[in-house]
């Protein structure tokens, strides 16, 4: 084979090109049941055309629902691809719309001069009553 001929391939690297993807971490909640219901999840990264998904707590994961990322203030329609353990990828099959749900990110400098330790500040609050809580008996409380 001269250097100057390509060899044969299954796919051709156009097809397989894959979409740049950034590590991220953000809250976000998948919505479903005509967005009457939602799931907390964290986005581990993200890509113009998918994103690996963290469902925790064992949540059922409907196939079709739309993410919500509140920080970057957009929802999106999405297919769930593939699943390992609590790790979800997910294909988006519609457009980013603008979401009403916006969260604002805020990043205050520390500085330790000015810091005041909130014990210093406020009083430690009084307790409200002296009630003892409820105590099960034979599986009902009393």
């Amino acid at each position: 084979m001269t250097p100057d001929e390509t060899t044969p391939t299954t796919q051709s690297e156009d097809a397989v090109e894959r979409a740049r993807r950034m590590r991220v971490f953000k809250g976000a909640h998948a919505a479903f049941n005509q967005e009457h219901s939602a799931v907390p999840c964290i986005v581990r990264d993200l890509s113009d055309t998918g994103a690996k998904v963290e469902f925790s707590l064992g949540w059922i994961v409907p196939s079709n629902f739309t993410l919500f990322i509140e920080l970057d203030g957009f929802k999106v329609e999405c297919e769930k691809v593939w699943h390992r353990g609590d790790l979800y990828g997910v294909r988006f099959t519609g457009p980013r719309m603008p979401s009403e749900v916006v969260r604002k990110q805020s990043v205050g400098l520390y500085d330790a001069r000015n810091h005041v330790e909130e014990t210093e500040t406020r009083p430690a609050p009084a307790p409200t009553s002296n009630r003892q809580p409820k105590k099960p008996v034979f599986g009902k409380f009393k």
